[in-house]
């Protein structure tokens, strides 16, 4: 997971489209259970360390394994992520 992140995701991109396409992308290159995984994970390490647990991270994530369903490449997986506000 986190090869296709480093690989696959751009820096600097604002929370929830980061959320959005890690969603995406973990789903595409591994596979659905692990995007899930993944972004429950964060959310906790949020909730438990440093970070700031948000309800609508979750959400964007969501979106994100959604929109990997719906999407043959990874520009449509953009495409879909854009259009839901991410």
């Amino acid at each position: 997971m986190q090869a296709v992140l480093h690989q696959k995701l751009p820096a600097d991109l604002p929370d929830k489209r980061t959320h959005c396409l890690a969603g995406g992308l973990i789903s595409r290159y591994c596979s659905v259970s692990e995007a899930y995984l993944a972004g429950a994970a964060k959310e906790v390490r949020d909730l438990l360390g440093h970070g700031d647990a948000e309800w609508r991270d979750w959400q964007a994530d969501r979106v994100g394994i959604a929109c990997a369903r719906a999407s043959a490449d990874d520009a449509s997986l953009v495409e879909c992520c854009s259009a839901h506000g991410y």
